[in-house]
């Protein structure tokens, strides 16, 4: 977001009616910036977006917890193989 520099140059006299197409300008912009935080907020606080920031995190902790038991499985296979029989 961006606020776009008045197209005035300093020597130019500005009138009433310059300072009411600049005020009418920012009163633009500022409702199309209302607009894309009402979008964004929306985005971020919808429930779709709740439920797959949770279902996210259970299938990252479950693929985690499924890495550590077949690393488990492994080291339980190499020990079998590698164990010296007395």
């Amino acid at each position: 977001m961006e606020i776009v520099p008045t197209s005035h140059s300093k020597h130019k006299n500005i009138d009433l009616e310059d300072l009411i197409n600049r005020k009418a300008e920012l009163r633009q912009q500022i409702n199309e910036q209302k607009q894309q935080i009402n979008v964004g907020t929306k985005k971020l606080l919808s429930f779709e977006t709740f439920t797959n920031y949770i279902f996210g995190s259970i299938q990252k902790s479950l693929t985690l917890a499924d890495g550590v038991l077949l690393g488990m499985k492994f080291m339980g296979i190499f020990k079998k193989i590698f164990h010296k029989k007395k």
